[in-house]
């Protein structure tokens, strides 16, 4: 596929709505089990935090690859939610979820949303995918989908 500098709105609107179903989704199946009173809650609790880093961290490399081929070009400088995402993303595909020390694709921790530096753990949390995959969204609308 060849690179893509625009996104249709309807497709970034589709992906958006995906993204917010599967939250959802994770938020209702978390929910249910604390609420389900047999369960023993210290260990449930435990295997709900593993869950949720792994569904996490899984959803940002769905998020990246709705958008995978985007020109880098309009990302702009590092830190941004669309740079970030392409960073994080790959590091978990290829350096076993730790930020790559790679510096063609450096992250500024001081302008990152999620302030992780090159050698950090990724484990993402509800809120803490919320944060940069809302962010990740506006960023997608205003810089390809001709929203400018």
């Amino acid at each position: 596929m060849l690179a893509t500098k625009e996104y249709e709105p309807d497709y970034v609107d589709a992906c958006r709505s995906r993204v917010e179903s599967q939250v959802a989704m994770f938020r209702e199946v978390a929910q249910a089990a604390r609420d389900h009173g047999d369960a023993d809650v210290s260990a449930l609790e435990g295997a709900l935090e593993s869950l949720e880093y792994e569904y996490f961290n899984n959803m940002l490399i769905v998020l990246e690859g709705y958008f995978v081929h985007r020109l880098s070009g309009p990302e702009g400088q590092t830190g941004r939610a669309l740079h970030e995402v392409r960073v994080l993303a790959r590091s978990l595909v290829e350096n076993g979820g730790t930020v790559l020390a790679d510096p063609a694709t450096t992250l500024d921790p001081e302008r990152s949303i999620l302030g992780l530096s090159a050698g950090d753990p990724i484990t993402l949390t509800l809120h803490q995918f919320r944060r940069v995959s809302d962010t990740f969204f506006r960023e997608i609308q205003s810089k390809s989908s001709g929203d400018r």
